[in-house]
């Protein structure tokens, strides 16, 4: 059985809204519903969890009607909202795709790519090339050195596990505030694979 999680638990402090960017109108539809939408088609998923600050979570189950749709509350960090989605999957889980659901635009290919990933990996992202010069500074006013780019890429979501993988990661994490679930796949020193995003995947 494939989970697919969906995040949506910040409260838009970055994006200077009093409103999270996931619960604004994108062309007549709350975008969260957007990204929902490019989950629903897929049969593979059997269940589908929506994570969501506590404040918004009988909204979000008055506005979906999908049976595979878990609604659930959210934690004070991305990394502990993951976690009560991973602890709310079906005791018969298989993997996992983590998605941020203020990204509307996920095309089918990208969700296609990680499910097909998923048969031979146990842990995908999802990245993309940089195209802009990546400078390393130690100090916010200088910079030390300037990287082949060609190295570094820019990591996106979805992110793909088997569960058993990623939950034993968030047990055993060592930091409580990752950005994103790789960040602790890798401290297990696990392998993970990546597939190609999109720059229009945001």
């Amino acid at each position: 059985m494939i989970a697919a999680i969906l995040l949506m638990s910040g409260n838009g402090d970055r994006f200077g809204s009093p409103t999270p960017k996931q619960f604004l109108n994108l062309s007549g539809k709350k975008v969260y519903l957007r990204t929902l939408e490019a989950f629903l088609p897929f049969v593979a998923f059997h269940q589908i969890i929506l994570v969501c600050h506590k404040d918004y979570v009988e909204t979000v189950k008055s506005e979906v009607t999908d049976s595979r749709i878990s609604v659930i509350a959210g934690g004070a960090t991305r990394q502990h909202s993951s976690h009560l989605g991973l602890l709310a999957c079906h005791p018969q889980t298989t993997h996992v795709m983590i998605h941020d659901a203020a990204r509307p635009f996920i095309t089918e290919k990208i969700i296609q790519d990680n499910l097909a990933a998923l048969k031979t990996h146990d842990a995908v992202d999802t990245c993309i090339p940089s195209a802009d010069t990546i400078v390393h500074a130690d100090t916010p006013e200088t910079i030390s050195s300037i990287p082949n780019r060609s190295h570094y890429l820019r990591g996106q979501t979805p992110q793909s596990f088997s569960y058993p993988l990623i939950l034993k990661a968030h047990k055993n994490a060592s930091d409580t505030n990752a950005s994103d679930d790789c960040r602790l796949v890798l401290q297990l020193g696990k392998p993970i694979h990546i597939v190609s995003g999109s720059e229009d995947n945001i």
